[in-house]
């Protein structure tokens, strides 16, 4: 449950209204997440994280899909449930299988867990 009252799409209007109309153009989807509506009453700053995100999926040498695999073992590894749920809708729309999401699950969890123990023993790199 949001802290925060969070905008409904109904009460968008200017600048906000048009990055809504955005988000759900470019995520091909029917809404506008709740991730930006909880910005909507702040509109630079919505204006700014929307424009980092696009920024960032839309250009680089990595494509959507690897990006979207870090995502979500970072999200995996904060335990936000939020954004492990958006970031594996999102693959499976772009053809990631369960055995994909599955491994890089068993991946973050084991390197979230070996990071716990080496900072927790104090561990220098050998290299």
């Amino acid at each position: 449950m949001a802290i925060i009252r969070i905008m409904e799409e109904s009460e968008a209007t200017g600048k906000v209204k048009v990055i809504f109309e955005e988000i759900k153009a470019t995520l091909q989807v029917p809404f506008v997440p709740e991730v930006f509506r909880a910005m909507g009453f702040k509109p630079d700053h919505l204006e700014a994280i929307w424009t980092q995100v696009k920024g960032l999926y839309g250009s680089g040498c990595l494509d959507v899909k690897t990006k979207l695999f870090v995502a979500l073992a970072v999200a995996a590894a904060q335990r936000n449930s939020y954004f492990v749920t958006i970031h594996a809708i999102a693959l499976k729309r772009l053809g990631a299988n369960d055995e994909e999401v599955a491994e890089l699950l068993e991946v973050a969890s084991l390197a979230t867990a070996l990071n716990t123990l080496v900072s927790g023993l104090g561990l220098e790199p050998e290299l």
